[in-house]
Formats: C-alpha cells, structure tokens, sequence
C-alpha cells in the first residue's frame, strides 16, 4: 500500500478550523479543539498540515511531565531547555511571536492530567498561557470521549475558540483513499464495500486495502472487481467484540 497522505474532508476541516483562528478576534480565545473517535485521521491529518513547517507539533503521551511539555516545545524551537522555566517560556513567546508559529499538542488529554503545586490541568494552562502571550494558538488534538475535560475549569473552557470535529470517511472519501493508496487498480463498486465493511475508519480501511493487495497477489489479478471481493470478510473489527452491547426486549428493557 502506497504510504501517502489523502486530502478528504476531515482535511478541509482542520483547514477551516486554522482559518477561524487565524480570523478570531479576541487572541486570549487561543485554543481549539480536534476531536474524533479513534481511527479518523486526527492524528495523519494534523500531521500532514504540521509537516509544511512553521508548526510546533508536539504528541503528549503517558507519564508526560509539565517540564517535558515544556522541554518538546522548547527542542522545535531550537531553545535550550534551562532550569530557569520562567526564562524558557519567555524565549519560547519571543519565538513563537516573531514567526506567528502556531502549536499543534496531540493526546493533548495528558496535558489535563499535569500539575505544578495547586493548578490542575497545568500543561493546557502552559500551553494556554504561552499562546496568548505570544499572540499566536494552540490546537489541541483528542478523542472525543475526552473532551469534557477541557470543560472542568472556566480558565480554559472560555478560551476556546473554535471546535473542529472530525469524522468517518465519506463514500467519496472511501473512493479517493482506495485511488490513491491501493497499489492495484480497482473496479466500480470495489470502494463502496471497503466503505461499508470499515464504516469510514481510515485504520480499518487501511487493512481493507492491503487484504485487497494482497488477494490481487495471491489471485493473479491485474485488477480487482467488486465481484472478487463477493462473500469476503476483509476486516476483522477487533473492537466490536470488546464494546458490551445492550440487547433490549420487546418492551424496551435491557437485558
């Protein structure tokens, strides 16, 4: 499968989104929120955007400290990270306002549970406050499940400034995806059973297509029809089996 970044919609999405910032009129309304349920491309999206340069992305994982949000800032920057944090994150605006260098914080949910003495949620206030005062924004990258937590404190509720969902691949989202990425030319028909088998999740539709690949191989196929693909189960969705599910009675009661 080609490794190659596809424009779909979730794509023009994120560019409004950077356009309602830049466009914003108060500037201490500094973050914004991309949301989604996992296998969306929130990450492949902000990424390809990020990769044109002039972006500090930074990817929050487990165990992520307030000083090694401060320190993966400080690194795209080209500043040196000092014990001195009120001297960094002056080096770190300087910076960022000279250029209008935007910050993109992905799994920014482990910023939440950051502290520094009393204040919760201390790496979104850092990144928050750093924005602000250098004029420029942050988009804060998460999954939709935790977004409620980006509400839990006024400070950080009121600043956000704009909401930008992502979703599920559309048919033709499906289409250009399997075009583009699928190493084996494909028939009519061939797309909207991908769609349909991976329900519009590019991590899903990933493996949809490399099955698709795969099946040309094995069969001598120079190109793959819809009726190849007829009684095939191409995906194995592994989280549908770990997702309780309510079966309801006649009358309406779970059981």
């Amino acid at each position: 499968m080609k490794r190659h970044f596809v424009k779909t919609e979730n794509y023009t999405r994120l560019l409004a989104a950077v356009e309602a910032m830049k466009q914003r009129g108060s500037l201490s309304a500094c973050l914004c929120l991309v949301e989604g349920q996992p296998g969306v491309g929130k990450t492949r999206n902000v990424s390809a955007w990020g990769a044109g340069g002039g972006v500090v992305l930074v990817k929050g994982h487990v165990g992520m400290s307030l000083s090694g949000l401060r320190w993966k800032v400080s690194e795209q920057l080209g500043i040196k990270h000092r014990g001195n944090a009120t001297a960094e994150v002056d080096a770190q605006i300087a910076a960022l306002r000279e250029h209008g260098t935007p910050i993109v914080f992905d799994e920014a949910q482990y910023g939440l549970a950051m502290k520094n003495g009393a204040v919760r949620q201390a790496g979104i206030e850092y990144l928050r406050d750093v924005a602000e005062r250098a004029q420029t924004y942050v988009l804060l990258v998460v999954h939709e499940s935790e977004v409620r937590g980006f509400s839990e404190t006024a400070h950080i509720r009121t600043r956000i400034a704009y909401r930008c969902r992502m979703t599920e691949a559309s048919e033709a989202d499906t289409a250009r995806f399997v075009q583009e990425c699928c190493e084996v030319p494909v028939g009519e028909g061939v797309a909207a059973i991908l769609h349909a088998q991976s329900q519009g999740r590019y991590r899903l539709l990933e493996n949809a297509v490399a099955v698709v690949e795969a099946l040309a191989k094995n069969r001598g196929l120079a190109k793959v029809e819809a009726a190849d693909l007829k009684g095939l189960q191409l995906i194995v969705d592994h989280e549908a089996s770990l997702v309780p599910k309510v079966i309801r009675s006649s009358k309406g009661a779970a059981r």
